[in-house]
């Protein structure tokens, strides 16, 4: 007599452990700014970077610290890459969701790449009552994100457009954003599914 043989497949498919981590970790020192040059149609300020690994940008972030206890208008806030495209933007206010300094919203995710620099921007109003923090006297970033400057745009009144103008010295922290080093490929488990 024939036993049958039961051969069973066990498919173990572990997602990577996806750790979130903010791009600016702490500064010290500085000054609070309300806008950059007082224009009705609103400054964007923010800073330069690059990274050193494949990232995930899943929020973005205003700085939530600031001389009246928080956010209290929204906020456009971007990411542009080094061609000056906007890749990603939304509107971050005090309905978002607090994390350290900062308050943030959800985008894409914005895929970055090593060997670009991109730029992260806020817009502030000159009728709003919220900061950005301009020339820290120290700053720390998570180790896969390199600050390069700060910047903010040619004249005021410009509106929500890519600021060209940049300093070296640390601050425009208005923006932040939140990011994984690791993202879930959604196409892998389904192929995994079909092959049985």
């Amino acid at each position: 007599m024939k036993i049958p043989v039961i051969v069973i497949i066990v498919v173990a498919f572990c997602a990577p452990v996806v750790m979130a981590q903010t791009a600016v970790t702490s500064f010290s020192g500085g000054s609070p700014y309300p806008l950059y040059y007082g224009g009705s149609s609103g400054d964007v300020i923010g800073w330069r970077f690059t990274v050193a690994q494949q990232t995930w940008i899943t929020d973005v972030g205003v700085w939530n610290n600031d001389q009246t206890g928080g956010v209290d208008t929204d906020h456009p806030v971007g990411i542009w890459d080094g061609t000056q495209a906007l890749m990603d933007s939304t509107i971050v206010g005090p309905s978002g969701s607090v994390v350290g300094d900062w308050i943030y919203e959800p985008v894409g995710p914005v895929v970055l790449v090593p060997g670009t620099t991109y730029t992260i921007g806020v817009m502030y109003f000159s009728d709003d009552d919220d900061y950005y923090l301009s020339s820290a006297s120290s700053m720390n970033t998570d180790p896969n994100v390199t600050w390069t400057t700060s910047v903010y745009p040619a004249a005021g009144s410009m509106g929500f457009v890519y600021p060209t103008l940049n300093s070296t010295s640390f601050g425009r922290f208005g923006p932040n954003f939140i990011f994984n080093l690791t993202a879930l490929d959604r196409t892998t488990w389904g192929s995994i599914k079909t092959a049985f």
